[in-house]
């Protein structure tokens, strides 16, 4: 299977894909699939899926092949599979794999905080608007600066509704070619006071050759933010506090630059990393809402980009955020998804 054009196809789509054979032995697949499961093209290539993923999946290949069926959102463990028969002429020589991440379900933890602060925002107008209905029922005429309040507390409200939309809309990105390390600055100024205060010693390692990035700066500002405020988080006792923030271009995947934020605190147990991304998971933390670093992976991951999360107990974490380097959004389709 070395034909140029299949190639390039199969590397052009927008989401991880791999074809094997009738005994489910991967021999093609995009480099998509390669990040996607954080394994490298020697690791899969020629080993049969249910090594890589789960024995579960076999009964799967077996089935789309031998029936030639099209076999459509298969749930095993935290991915989503659809199977395609793969055909060479007449034959059915394999299966076509497309795999995805399980959407998760959202935690209930601190989501009744988050609830009540939307109740007070718009209980707050609706009391305004009671008022006033009710004093133009009791003088029984038409009052036009008892209205105008009706008017004007409706459009609040409006508004609010609007903010709370724009928020969670991660695909609204305002695109410009920025320079990361002007931004990462930007954000460690930012943090200059936090990380005087906490006595945390911050050591930049900078690639100066990177080129500019597309990117929604005030986004990515989001993202940095959020990733330097679990660092600081992090650090508890009186052992020596470092933050080591470095930039490069990324070996794999190809085309990419990374940003990395490492840290010597606490880290994070098995299930601590597990939901991470969970929206409303705090993992005990008496502050914050769980949205960070699910709002930051979705900001990155609608610049075609990915974020990378390795922790141990005891030892640290270290974030990386992969971007690609070609341009995306409005400028192209560049992504690592």
């Amino acid at each position: 299977m070395r034909n140029p054009e299949f190639s390039d196809l199969i590397f052009s789509l927008p989401f991880p894909l791999a074809v094997c054979d009738r005994e489910g032995r991967v021999f093609f697949f995009n480099q998509k699939f390669e990040m996607f499961l954080n394994r490298s093209k020697k690791y899969i290539e020629g080993k049969k899926l249910k090594e890589i993923i789960s024995e579960e999946i076999d009964k799967w290949i077996k089935k789309c092949v031998d029936e030639g069926l099209e076999i459509h959102n298969i749930e095993i463990g935290d991915f989503l599979f659809t199977l395609s028969p793969f055909f060479r002429g007449e034959k059915i020589k394999g299966a076509v794999v497309v795999i995805e991440k399980r959407r998760e379900v959202i935690g209930t933890e601190h989501f009744d905080v988050f609830l009540k602060g939307i109740s007070h925002e718009l209980r707050n107008p609706l009391s305004g608007m009671k008022a006033s209905a009710k004093l133009m029922l009791q003088l029984k005429e038409f009052d036009e600066e008892l209205v105008e309040v009706v008017v004007s507390e409706i459009n609040r409200i409006e508004r609010f509704l609007d903010r709370i939309c724009e928020s969670f809309d991660f695909s609204r990105l305002k695109w410009c070619r920025y320079n990361i390390h002007k931004l990462l600055n930007d954000v460690l100024k930012a943090f200059k006071t936090v990380f005087e205060k906490e006595r945390i010693i911050v050591e930049q390692r900078f690639d100066p050759s990177l080129p500019e990035v597309s990117i929604d700066r005030d986004r990515m500002f989001q993202v940095f933010s959020n990733i330097l405020k679990n660092s600081v988080e992090a650090f508890e006792g009186d052992k020596d506090r470092k933050i080591v923030v470095e930039t490069g271009y990324a070996i794999q995947p190809k085309g990419f630059i990374f940003v990395k934020v490492k840290d010597n605190g606490k880290g994070m147990d098995r299930k601590e990393l597990e939901n991470l991304f969970t929206p409303f998971f705090t993992a005990g933390k008496e502050k914050g809402t769980g949205l960070g670093m699910y709002i930051s992976r979705e900001i990155v991951l609608n610049h075609g980009g990915k974020i990378d999360v390795q922790s141990e107990k005891g030892k640290g974490t270290t974030v990386t955020v992969y971007l690609p380097i070609g341009e995306t959004g409005k400028y192209g389709t560049n992504s690592y998804s």
